[in-house]
């Protein structure tokens, strides 16, 4: 399941028993999935992650920290009853009232080391922060929050200074009186007290958390529209974390939003291969396995021969991350080999990418066009 691909699966059936006599169909792989729990994605994804962090020498951490960028979005899923009822749906105003099918999905995503900690797939008005919430348990007190607008809640920040854990987060100013206040202001940054609402206490109390007062710092980050941004953070000691380390502290969760971008276009988060809640769930947990894979693969395996290209060159260069999952699937094939088959292809996967490295523009800036259509994004019947 791993090396399923954009393809049909009695397509990715046939080339996977290529070299024996026998052959599957789809109904077959249909029935034995139906028995496979989609949780071994997720169980094998936290072995391979923790693997990862305790034997590797090149893991990248801010301030001893490590950046964790939390952010959520939607997925289209292909219609049936099942899915419908799962995770939602809306009708189109055109198309005759066409059933949509959407879901919510979010990622605890360590953003300097380019790996997803913690990944969701829930009913499509689930709420951001409350996706935030159950992604907490995955984290640790070495870990620094960076989040958006979307989880800028009292609640959450409470709960995160009672776990031990940083956090910088952007807040609205016509929602925070404080942040209001700071942005009419000249000033850079300001230590407040802030205090909980009526609302925001009941929050806490439903939950067990704290209600008392925060020792918070604001920050302001001037953008290139003219509008400054506002940053709220318990990181308060200004000469350990400077304002100008803060503003680009916040510009580092990009790679989360990029991640998704990646998923989505590139690993095909949205060409599905069932219409089943279980089905669903193993695709999604699967990818996420093989995306990180390709990540901990390809850094693991060029680190050295990129160092030293960039030594010789006079421009930086990184590994093309499309290519590095598309060429996975040559290693997981392998899988059903011996070991001898998977070095090789191992070696010749780290060879390839070395001969295909990408150049590195910093400071490109590219508008933000949303483009949304109520028309499916995957054809399951017609699939090559």
């Amino acid at each position: 399941m791993l090396g399923l691909g954009k393809s049909s699966v009695q397509q990715e059936l046939d080339k996977f028993f290529s070299d024996k006599s026998v052959s599957y169909s789809k109904g077959a792989f249909s029935q034995q999935r139906s028995k496979l729990n989609p949780k071994v994605f997720t169980w094998l994804n936290e072995q391979q992650c923790s693997f990862y962090y305790n034997k590797a020498s090149h893991i990248r951490k801010w301030k001893g920290f490590r950046l964790i960028g939390i952010d959520g979005s939607s997925l289209q899923l292909p219609y049936s009853k099942e899915l419908a009822k799962g995770f939602g749906h809306f009708e189109t105003r055109t198309e005759n009232g066409r059933k949509v099918v959407l879901a919510r999905v979010s990622q605890a995503y360590d953003v300097l080391n380019q790996i997803s900690i913690d990944a969701k797939i829930k009913h499509y008005r689930t709420s951001e922060l409350a996706l935030c919430e159950s992604h907490l348990p995955c984290l640790g007190q070495g870990d620094l929050l960076i989040m958006d607008r979307a989880y800028a809640a009292f609640w959450l920040m409470s709960s995160l200074v009672q776990q031990q854990k940083s956090f910088v987060i952007r807040v609205k100013a016509n929602r925070w009186k404080h942040a209001k206040a700071f942005l009419a202001s000249t000033q850079k940054q300001q230590v407040i007290e802030v205090s909980p609402s009526k609302k925001a206490i009941n929050r806490c109390r439903e939950k067990n958390i704290p209600t008392e007062s925060l020792k918070l710092r604001l920050v302001r980050v001037p953008i290139a529209s003219g509008e400054d941004h506002i940053l709220i953070t318990n990181l308060v000691d200004h000469r350990k974390y400077p304002v100008k380390e803060i503003r680009e502290l916040y510009r580092k969760r990009w790679p989360v939003e990029e991640s998704f971008k990646l998923l989505k276009t590139r690993a095909e988060l949205e060409n599905l291969s069932g219409k089943t809640a279980r089905a669903v769930l193993q695709d999604f947990n699967r990818i996420i396995l093989r995306a990180n894979l390709s990540n901990i693969l390809s850094k693991t395996l060029t680190k050295k021969g990129i160092d030293y290209c960039n030594k010789k060159r006079k421009n930086t260069y990184q590994i093309n991350r499309t290519q590095a999952y598309r060429k996975t699937k040559s290693i997981i094939d392998q899988l059903k080999q011996g070991m001898d088959k998977i070095i090789g292809k191992i070696s010749d996967y780290a060879f390839k990418l070395l001969l295909q490295l990408e150049i590195v523009r910093p400071n490109r800036s590219v508008p933000r066009i949303k483009r949304y259509t109520a028309r499916p994004s995957n054809f399951i019947t017609y699939k090559p």
